[in-house]
């Protein structure tokens, strides 16, 4: 459904990037493998913790994980203070001194989601929120619109006698046209 870079996602990383102004913001999809939520990045701006980014991000090293596991918006303006995450790799080893995620959904499951970090302790506006929130449902259409065209491009055609079934012929009707 998505691949490294994807267009779509890397614009609405930029476009959350210049409301926001954080010092990142990475599009990412959850994995789950041995008992762990990875996150495959998907899009992200540039070097969000100025430092390489790893297409496969570990636990350790991440406060989205915590997003996909628990459900639910995150948002710390200073993660050195933060019982949830100060002694966490993500503030420590990669920098992040102040969060913003939100995760998203695709049929009500969490896929992934969408984080703001900031290099310094910053206070997260309404409207920050917001234009988060807003990013994360931009992805959560894009993915929706991506399955439904998948779907139907594995559905067989409803022409074709070989491969529709039996034809019907739609709702019953009164007989009456509106």
């Amino acid at each position: 459904m998505f691949d490294y870079g994807d267009p779509k996602l890397t614009t609405l990383a930029f476009e959350l990037h210049d409301i926001v102004r954080p010092s990142g913001v990475v599009f990412y999809r959850a994995r789950h493998e041995g008992g762990q939520t990875l996150l495959e990045v998907l899009a992200n701006t540039s070097t969000p913790v100025n430092q390489p980014l790893e297409r496969l991000l570990m636990p350790d090293k991440t406060i989205g994980h915590l997003v996909v596991e628990m459900e639910q918006e995150i948002v710390i303006d200073d993660t050195l203070t933060h019982p949830l995450v100060r002694d966490s790799g993500a503030v420590h080893s990669m920098g992040i001194m102040a969060y913003l995620g939100v995760p998203c959904r695709l049929n009500g499951e969490v896929i992934g989601g969408i984080s703001a970090v900031h290099q310094h302790r910053r206070s997260w506006s309404q409207s920050d929120i917001d234009a988060a929130r807003w990013a994360a449902r931009s992805y959560e259409l894009i993915a929706q619109e991506r399955l439904e065209r998948q779907m139907k491009k594995d559905w067989p055609e409803r022409d074709d006698p070989e491969t529709s079934g039996p034809e019907t012929s739609g709702p019953e009707t009164s007989g009456t046209e509106e």
